[in-house]
């Protein structure tokens, strides 16, 4: 990760002043997930090479499953401006290039330092020291439209992890979770708010054996989106104790407003639709490595 983040900031030439910060500088720890401006060095106006360099770098945190949802998150982009721009006025906050990265502190291999990538619907932030793995959250991903109309029809749209997760969210059995009336707005974690969600729904230790696997798998397939060495501090297995639940807001319909929220007493994976089931909202915090440990 040093290697690839030195290279990129000497590619960058004048503007890598604008993609460096102090390691203690407060914006650090500062997070969005909307389509705003972030500090950094956004993809607009970069060179072949310095894109090469730019996606170097954030390989060393994703795997194959997680770039392919970065390339599909960004594309959304598109759709969106054509749906949202008019005649008098077009949609340019909605643009696959407005994604920044930035780096804080030196990147060493014997110092402690972090990168960030961030846009619309995607949030990444690892945090370096020696010695340890480094950290990945707070990590978001999100998609708007999942469905589009076509031929009078509705189908869906190419983003294989929200393909995945409503696969493995489906087979679920339909008693788990609560009344759709208690549904959150969007992810309880979101920026501002760094205390896990409250503690509810029902213990993995009392689901059955099928359906406790169903809810390891959510946690596993967005897990997955980074590399192997990155994501072992989310591994559970099916002998999860007592103290890890799962909660599901709404029926497991994939065309109805449905959330759901695994919960451990460290960390927390929540998915919620936001305006209906088309705008969809995936979130992995971790209270004790969020930032890498403020």
């Amino acid at each position: 990760m040093a290697e690839a983040a030195l290279a990129l900031l000497e590619s960058l030439d004048d503007r890598s002043d604008a993609a460096t910060a102090a390691f203690d500088d407060a914006e650090r720890t500062e997070w969005a997930f909307g389509p705003v401006r972030r500090e950094g060095v956004s993809l607009k106006g970069l060179s072949k090479d310095q894109l090469g360099r730019r996606d170097d770098l954030l390989d060393t945190a994703r795997s194959d499953a997680g770039i392919a949802a970065w390339r599909e998150v960004r594309a959304q982009e598109i759709e969106l401006r054509e749906r949202e721009s008019t005649p008098e006025r077009v949609a340019t906050h909605r643009d696959p290039e407005l994604y920044w990265v930035r780096v804080y502190g030196v990147p060493t291999e014997t110092s402690r330092w972090s990168w960030r990538v961030e846009g619309h619907h995607f949030a990444l932030h690892v945090d370096c020291r020696p010695g340890a793995a480094p950290s990945v959250t707070p990590f978001f991903v999100g998609a708007n439209p999942l469905f589009i109309e076509v031929g009078g029809g509705s189908e869906g749209i190419g983003v294989h992890l929200f393909e995945r997760l409503n696969q493995r969210y489906a087979a679920l059995d339909a008693g788990i979770g609560t009344t759709d009336e208690a549904r959150p707005a969007d992810v309880r974690m979101a920026p501002g708010k760094d205390a896990l969600p409250a503690e509810d729904g029902v213990s993995l230790e009392r689901l059955e054996t099928g359906d406790r696997e169903r809810v390891l798998s959510l946690l596993s397939t967005y897990a997955a989106l980074l590399d192997p060495a990155l994501r072992e501090p989310y591994a559970l297995g099916t002998d999860a104790a007592d103290d890890v639940s799962f909660v599901r807001w709404g029926a497991t319909e994939l065309r109805a407003p449905r959330a759901w929220c695994l919960r451990t007493p460290r960390y927390a994976l929540e998915l919620v639709t936001t305006d209906g089931p088309h705008h969809v909202h995936v979130l992995l915090r971790d209270v004790e490595r969020d930032f890498g440990g403020r």
